[in-house]
């Protein structure tokens, strides 16, 4: 009886966490919400723009074609979901109803500021490569950009009270105050990514630190040494399109057709007992794990 409820134990600690997680997936138009336990992962939420009757006729046939981020925000009561082919929304992950609504060419990632804000980076567009600050309260109204070539990234720190981005080089800090008369963000730090550059995605870590993918590559990066350390598992590794990683598991997304994959890979947080999750009907683009 000891050796089995010892067996029982070790088999807890190397697949519980990761059961006790959700997980959303977002490719084509679609989010899915996954339930994710050892190699298997069960559906449990699933959200189309095609099928939002409460968005205009224009994001749910052409804006939202090609979501490329699906961003748990407010405690994982909302999704922030951003789409190549031009479209930003908040989706309500209760009721799937659409809370805030932007055009954005070529958005890439988002992420949501104090006080009712929220910033977009904007990837390699003639109207992109840019940063936007929103009013989550006005539709399709930017109130203010900056440069950002080949805008990745958008995550808020709220314990550094800044604002990370990503682009093809560098990684920026911008400080952001909501009670200012015109809240703008100010650069206030940068970093020159390693490898061979082209930023693709930045995710933080339950620690306070991050993960970057670049073109060749992916990394920790700690803004506070301001170094970037190889994750050996996935250093070099081509075309990694995500990483995210909640207290005890790492999920990514590396690209097998073009830009898109059939499915992603969990696995232990050291990147141990990797497993294979299928996404069948969907150009996999992305993965977060709710907070």
């Amino acid at each position: 009886m000891f050796r089995m409820l010892t067996a029982l134990l070790a088999l807890s600690a190397s697949s519980g966490a990761i059961a006790a997680e959700r997980l959303y997936a977002c490719g084509d138009d679609q989010i899915r919400e996954y339930a994710v336990t050892g190699d298997q992962a069960r559906e449990t939420w699933r959200w189309t723009a095609a099928q939002a009757t409460d968005l205009p006729d224009a994001y749910r046939n052409r804006l939202l074609a090609h979501i490329d981020d699906c961003k748990p925000v407010d405690g994982g009561k909302a999704i922030l979901v951003t789409a190549s082919t031009g479209g930003t929304v908040v989706i309500d992950r209760a009721t799937g109803k659409v809370r805030f609504r932007a055009r954005t060419p070529m958005a890439h990632s988002a992420d949501l500021l104090p006080g009712g804000y929220a910033a977009v980076a904007l990837s390699i567009n003639p109207a992109g490569d840019r940063l936007e600050l929103y009013n989550v309260s006005r539709n399709e109204s930017p109130l203010a950009s900056l440069p950002l070539p080949s805008g990745h990234g958008a995550v808020w720190d709220a314990r550094r009270h800044r604002l990370f981005a990503l682009s093809h080089d560098l990684i920026q800090a911008f400080s952001f105050d909501p009670k200012a008369a015109a809240p703008r963000l100010v650069e206030t730090a940068r970093w020159t990514l390693p490898g061979r550059h082209d930023g693709h995605d930045l995710s933080p870590t339950p620690e306070g630190g991050y993960v970057v993918t670049t073109d060749d590559g992916v990394w920790r990066f700690d803004p506070d040494r301001g170094d970037f350390a190889p994750i050996p598992a996935l250093n070099p590794r081509l075309r990694v399109k995500a990483v995210s990683v909640a207290r005890g598991a790492m999920a990514w997304v590396q690209a097998e057709e073009s830009w898109w994959a059939h499915g992603f890979t969990v696995a232990d947080r050291d990147t141990s007992h990797p497993r294979r999750i299928e996404t069948p009907g969907m150009k996999l683009y992305k993965v977060r794990w709710n907070p």
